[in-house]
């Protein structure tokens, strides 16, 4: 039988330190590791325990070498989990990493379940935390996170910008608002539906930054209808709003339908746009003329201002848990990166080529990089 670990950092018995432990890169400010393992960042902090309603214990040591860094242990019954924290000078300011693993030392198979605590004000969507519209948490990859859906929403990772398009004509006043997928984050929108319904969605693009085609093309996927390719300079021109129909279907009876805008691998800007989405009934969509003025908004079954002040996160803010399945002996790597001092983002782990290795070896590269250069000393000439 499956054993649960369930931790509150208030019940871990000791610390091995209580002071916080800096983090850092050469020549670069630092972060803060509390003795719990928590990251402190100057935006918030980020805490990733493993939860033991046993109580369990914690110790916490400073490594110097290959680079500065936090290691915390944190033991309940069988379970153990294991956290390093430190800096990565990956481009394009570096990130803060916390590696961590769960291991059952027990003789049966057990549940580890960790808590992600992510400050209040974080927006924390399918791959990416944001805090006041930067990505600044680059979520577990690869796990599954148990979380309430709203009714309808966007996943996560992108930028509102209000006011952003300026359209040139009279025109629904949603294409004046856009998300952005900055760095090639996708945009996905999920709407609850009954399972199997067809519905025809609409979406809605106007292009300001670009004036000639080939700069931002696009790839539209509605679930249910094929894909569309999308340039918004070639095919309606800068500042034109315009709209594009599908034929949607929730083909996998889940009762949601996926809307998703990404850049095409043949774009040399690599950051999506939605202005709007519009919901319908299969066979009830006004023309293109009326969605366009914003008449046929009040009579859609959804209408999503994207960007806009009535838009919102599919998920409500909180905590995230993850729960782990561990056989005999088993350990299970975890990985999370950290928007940190200086830097204006963190890498989408769904689109990242780092991992818990090449950040290591880029943090220890660094340090011994600086160690080499001081160790060489100028030889004087002697006075003659």
């Amino acid at each position: 039988m499956r054993r649960r670990a369930i931790i509150l950092c208030a019940a871990w018995a000791a610390t091995a330190s209580a002071a916080d432990i800096e983090i850092r890169s050469p020549g670069f400010a630092p972060s803060k590791v509390g003795p719990d393992g928590a990251l402190i960042e100057s935006w918030g902090t980020v805490a990733l325990r493993m939860v033991a309603p046993e109580g369990g214990t914690t110790q916490q040591t400073k490594q110097d070498e290959p680079m500065p860094a936090a290691m915390t242990a944190s033991r309940a019954g069988s379970l153990e989990f294991r956290q390093v924290a430190y800096r990565a000078p990956i481009w394009p300011e570096g990130a803060d990493v916390i590696e961590a693993a769960a291991q059952n030392h027990g003789a049966k198979p057990a549940e580890a379940v960790i808590e992600l605590a992510v400050p209040a004000k974080m927006s924390v969507g399918e791959t990416v935390g944001m805090i006041e519209g930067r990505p600044s948490l680059a979520l577990p990859f690869g796990l599954r996170h148990a979380r309430e859906e709203r009714e309808w929403g966007c996943a996560g990772g992108v930028t509102p910008l209000r006011g952003w398009a300026k359209p040139d004509r009279a025109c629904d006043p949603a294409f004046k608002n856009i998300a952005a997928g900055m760095g090639g984050v996708p945009i996905r929108y999920r709407f609850a539906t009954a399972p199997g319904a067809a519905k025809t969605v609409v979406l809605g693009f106007c292009e300001t930054h670009h004036q000639a085609p080939n700069a931002r093309i696009m790839i539209a996927t509605v679930e249910g209808a094929p894909p569309q390719k999308v340039d918004p300079i070639a095919r309606w021109g800068r500042h034109v709003p315009g709209v594009l129909r599908f034929a949607a279907t929730d083909s996998d009876r889940d009762g949601r339908l996926t809307v998703t805008v990404a850049p095409d691998a043949s774009s040399s800007d690599h950051n999506p746009i939605l202005n709007a989405i519009w919901l319908f009934g299969p066979t009830a969509a006004p023309d293109d003329a009326a969605i366009l003025s914003g008449d046929a908004s009040p009579s859609a079954e959804r209408y999503v201002d994207v960007g806009g002040d009535a838009d919102q996160a599919l998920y409500p803010p909180g905590n995230l848990r993850y729960t782990i399945p561990l056989l005999s002996g088993e350990t299970r790597q975890i990985l999370i990166l950290a928007r940190c001092p200086g830097a204006h983002t963190v890498p989408d782990p769904a689109n990242s080529v780092w991992t818990a290795t090449s950040l290591r070896k880029a943090a220890a590269d660094v340090w011994r990089d600086r160690w080499v250069e001081s160790a060489i000393t100028p030889t004087k000439p002697k006075p003659r």
